[in-house]
């Protein structure tokens, strides 16, 4: 996976991903990205087959991580199994957490995981010009038309922020 920064992405974000008819773009960030694959089995829409051909890593979990997944269910119990076993898969690689699950990243804070949402890949995307700030907005219009459950004054000031974006460099390219 080279020197490539890995992140364990779960099913939320890639479902939101795919809402917003980006989740093809998620090959184009500078990042690996990993899931469990009880996560993978999960996948209906994006199919696990297009969650492969995405570039997606699956990685089957060792029982000694199978073990710890069970572990932290009597504490966790409003977690699902796949939230569990991408938080585990992710404090054993020692990497970035990517979920929209709002138990998920309380639990990643408490153990001192770094974790982010779709907000953040969608800013990646942006960063590195794989989508404009007007279709990073416009795909957050549709994810969020699909009822994601993304938190609202961040959506707003996001939208605000890549329309500015937009406007400045509309700005540029008239002068």
């Amino acid at each position: 996976m080279g020197s490539r920064l890995r992140c364990v992405i779960d099913a939320s974000v890639i479902i939101d991903l795919h809402n917003g008819g980006i989740f093809a773009n998620l090959t184009h960030i500078p990042l690996n990205f990993v899931t469990p694959d009880i996560v993978l089995a999960e996948h209906q829409n994006p199919s696990s087959d297009e969650v492969l051909r995405s570039g997606i890593h699956v990685e089957d979990l060792p029982g000694t991580l199978v073990q710890q997944v069970a572990e932290l269910a009597p504490q966790n119990r409003k977690l699902s199994v796949q939230d569990r076993s991408a938080f585990v898969l992710a404090r054993h690689h020692d990497c970035l957490l990517v979920t929209g699950d709002g138990r998920l990243r309380l639990l990643a804070e408490q153990q001192a995981i770094e974790c982010h949402g779709t907000l953040w890949v969608m800013d990646e995307m942006i960063k590195h010009r794989i989508l404009t700030p007007a279709s990073a907005s416009t795909a957050l219009e549709m994810i969020l038309a699909k009822n994601a459950r993304l938190p609202t004054t961040e959506c707003e000031e996001r939208q605000k922020a890549w329309w500015k974006m937009t406007e400045k460099h509309m700005t540029a390219d008239q002068e």
